[in-house]
């Protein structure tokens, strides 16, 4: 009688190595955070408040920009100012964009500075605003030039290098503002006033959300 060969194959080494790596590398995907917030998130969202993280190379590129870093989780807490300010530039809405108006431009797309004590880093936040067609928020174009030099005027303000300036016309822009479609408006931060009057009248206090 022949005796039947009872002894189990090896497993291949690289074959059970390569296995248990990618389950490793799947399990580690699925279990971050980050990857399952991005996962989740519509690929057309627009942002209603936007990171001014990606014009800070413009910045660092200007005449003075250079001395400042850009710091997304700066708060209020670590500032030693934070203000708003009106930045100018051009809002695309895509669910409108076979209708005339689908787009629009506008002077006062209200923006919050943050300066932190040591007046080395800062952050910034746009705010959005809606279409008047359909109400839905429309992708910024930012008159990037414009913002640097605001940006950057305006922390040598706060930091004594150049004195306020009283404006002739307090309204930065003449044109009518849609404070219902506004994100800033609807924060209760946004207003069209000069950021160098509300230093000029009320240079002891703070003025962020000044009305």
């Amino acid at each position: 009688m022949t005796t039947a060969d009872t002894t189990a194959p090896s497993p291949t080494p690289s074959s059970g190595k390569s296995e248990a790596a990618t389950q490793s590398k799947t399990a580690t995907t699925l279990t971050t955070p980050k990857a399952l917030e991005i996962s989740k998130r519509p690929k057309d969202e627009i942002p209603i408040e936007i990171d001014g993280a990606e014009h800070h190379a413009a910045l660092a590129e200007a005449e003075g920009g250079s001395h400042y870093k850009y710091d997304s989780e700066l708060t209020p807490e670590k500032c030693r100012k934070h203000d708003v300010r009106n930045m100018g530039g051009r809002f695309v809405c895509s669910p409108c964009k076979y209708k005339k108006s689908n787009s629009w431009g506008s002077g006062v797309i209200c923006t919050e500075l943050y300066l932190s004590r040591d007046n080395c880093t800062y952050r910034t936040v746009i705010n959005a605003q809606q279409c008047k067609t359909c109400n839905k928020y429309g992708k910024l174009e930012l008159d990037v030039s414009k913002y640097v030099d605001r940006v950057l005027d305006t922390f040598a303000l706060w930091r004594g290098l150049r004195e306020a300036r009283k404006p002739d016309d307090p309204h930065a822009s003449k044109g009518p503002h849609d404070r219902e479609r506004c994100h800033g408006c609807k924060k209760g931060i946004c207003n069209k006033n000069d950021v160098d009057l509300s230093q000029f009248r009320y240079r002891n206090q703070k003025s962020f959300g000044r009305r």
